[in-house]
């Protein structure tokens, strides 16, 4: 918590018995994949070929 605001972060679980034990479960997070780094990647990389070639 900051600023007394709090964040709701929704995630994906997939709970899985584990095979050969009694009651025992793994827990499995799918996270959503976070494209911004790749996005100013690619705007650099656009950006350095343009003045390359010009």
């Amino acid at each position: 918590m900051i600023l007394d605001k709090e964040a709701e972060i929704q995630r994906k679980l997939k709970i899985e018995p584990i095979v050969g034990s009694y009651n025992s479960y793994t827990v499995n997070e799918k996270e959503k994949r976070d494209w911004s780094g790749n996005i100013y990647l690619a705007c650099v990389v656009a950006i350095l070929t343009i003045a390359f070639f010009t």
